[in-house]
């Protein structure tokens, strides 16, 4: 009995292990897809998400990982490099996820930022005619820890993605054994509340307030939920949950329906961050909705082994074409239609 049961338990951790290693694309087969329709941009590092805006041109969060300066945020035109915003930035900012909110003639930026004593959400005031950025610290706030995107809903009120519960060891603990700790978090003037947990690494997210949907990027399990909520409303109801998309990351409006960037190979990813070198694929999807505003179709819009631009990490609709950034790499890639 005891034999048997010892046989059991290996096959079912050779299968879990099996299902773990599918999840993080061991056995996906990259294709070059979409190449010859991308240019390269130059002069921006670890360009990791983009902000489009209404009137043109996007904010993009920049931050060399590999270097332990900080951080700042760039404007980008087409056909014009990168620049960098001049601006009061607060000492520690090292950006990750942004988002815009604009009403009639203003611009306000929101940056997750990564600091020693703790994430915050770093708030600005774009002057787009100055082309400079000035430090809203009134409305700037601390957020604990393993934050990783924000969606703004208004001025005051946003919707924040907490990947892991716990950090370092742990949290590579929550990855491997898949435990579903990750949350999103809405934030008011009455302080942080929970609004959704039991999520897979939750990574990117983004808020459509006209029809009250809300999507998250859940990246270990290589998925896209979609559910229905507005603010107001206890809790959001799960329309669907989108699988198959392999490490997916920031999540972007393209019309009636979204870009998602993925990471198609999570461990060549983890290899790629502490090595250069090891280039890691990238994988951009177009998803369709359906009548309830849940995912329903994807296709692949872009996909690479890395060659220009490794680990995409955000694709972002901009005149046309399709502006993407790499959470590790440097430059940006814009891509046309196939």
């Amino acid at each position: 009995m005891k034999k048997l049961m010892g046989v059991a338990l290996a096959v079912a951790v050779l299968a879990y292990v099996i299902n773990l290693l599918f999840d993080a694309g061991a056995f996906y087969r990259v294709q070059d897809i979409n190449l010859r329709q991308c240019q390269k941009i130059s002069g921006i590092s670890g360009a990791e998400d983009i902000a489009p805006l209404k009137e043109g041109g996007a904010l993009v969060s920049s931050l060399n990982r590999h270097d332990k300066a900080p951080g700042a945020l760039y404007y980008v035109q087409q056909g014009q490099a990168p620049l960098r915003l001049p601006g009061d930035y607060p000492p520690e900012f090292y950006p990750h996820g942004i988002d815009v909110w604009q009403k009639d003639a203003e611009t306000w930026v929101y940056a997750v930022s990564h600091g020693s004593q703790g994430d915050r959400i770093e708030t600005f005031r774009f002057e787009r005619a100055a082309m400079r950025l000035v430090y809203q610290p009134e409305l700037s706030r601390s957020v604990g820890k393993n934050i990783n995107d924000i969606s703004v809903i208004d001025r005051s009120r946003w919707l924040l993605t907490r990947d892991h519960a716990y950090a370092g060891g742990l949290g590579r603990a929550e990855d491997y054994l898949r435990l579903p700790l990750a949350r999103v978090l809405l934030v008011d003037d009455a302080g942080e509340h929970t609004l959704l947990d039991g999520l897979h690494f939750a990574n990117g997210i983004y808020y459509n307030p006209q029809r009250g949907r809300l999507y998250v990027a859940e990246t270990t399990s290589g998925a896209v939920s979609s559910w229905a909520w507005r603010p107001g409303e206890a809790s959001p109801v799960l329309l669907g949950r989108f699988t198959g998309l392999h490490g997916v990351d920031n999540i972007m409006p393209e019309g009636d329906g979204l870009l998602v960037a993925a990471h198609p190979k999570l461990l060549k990813l983890s290899a790629y961050q502490k090595d250069a070198q090891a280039r890691s694929p990238s994988l951009v999807w177009r998803l369709a909705l359906g009548p309830q505003g849940a995912v329903e179709r994807s296709r692949i819009f872009y996909q690479s082994h890395g060659q220009a631009l490794a680990a995409i990490s955000v694709a972002a609709p901009i005149g046309g074409q399709i502006l993407m950034g790499s959470v590790f790499d440097d430059g940006l890639l814009i891509c046309g239609e196939q």
